[in-house]
């Protein structure tokens, strides 16, 4: 049986590296599918962090394989932050795409409740109908009504904030208000149809 050299490891190490800076990546373009960065994604990434400093541990290698570890970590890094810019840049990409799938998902819902409340209040008021608990892709854990449209509240827990889609045939909210809506959390992406994250 043959056994690995110091060379052969540090390979090992360098792929390893590697392979979760672009992990990372994935994680971050499924996570801005999202209109609030799910709680899963920070503890994937918090994870891959902890795996990539293991991985940066361990016995000195040989002074023929010493760049291999750095260099892996380089790549990693590049392709981690290249993947963070690429999308701030993107304009929401990832979410739009993502949503335009479930679109009509969405259409059916609110198609068989009608028109929303044109006066709630201050806050939230009571959803017209039963809640489905998913929409097209994104599973959703409560539905609100606003002034002028309904809000879906997906389930998978955002870090420190509520997140999810509103419909808003009657226009947006244009003031906060003490319940929790944050008329600045809202972006459009399609018809009538938004994100909205809480900021709280």
């Amino acid at each position: 049986m043959t056994t690995a050299t110091s060379a052969d490891r540090e390979c090992l190490r360098a792929a390893g590296i590697v392979l979760l800076g672009g992990t990372a990546v994935a994680v971050q373009f499924w996570a801005a599918s999202f209109p609030g960065w799910p709680l899963a994604a920070g503890v994937v990434i918090s994870l891959l962090v902890l795996g990539g400093v293991l991985m940066m541990t361990g016995a000195p290698p040989q002074p023929a394989a010493r760049w291999l570890r750095p260099t892996g970590l380089v790549v990693a890094l590049a392709m981690a932050i290249g993947g963070g810019v690429l999308i701030a840049r993107s304009a929401e990409a990832p979410m739009l795409a993502r949503f335009a799938v479930s679109r009509p998902a969405f259409d059916a819902v609110v198609g068989t409740i009608g028109p929303p409340p044109t006066e709630v209040g201050d806050g939230w008021g009571p959803f017209p109908g039963a809640c489905p608990d998913q929409i097209g892709s994104y599973g959703i854990s409560e539905c609100r009504t606003f002034d002028g449209g309904y809000l879906f509240i997906q389930q998978r827990g955002a870090l420190g904030n509520d997140a999810g889609f509103a419909y808003a045939p009657l226009g947006l909210p244009s003031d906060d208000n003490e319940d929790g809506i944050d008329a600045s959390g809202f972006t459009h992406l399609e018809g009538l149809w938004y994100g909205w994250s809480c900021h709280c």
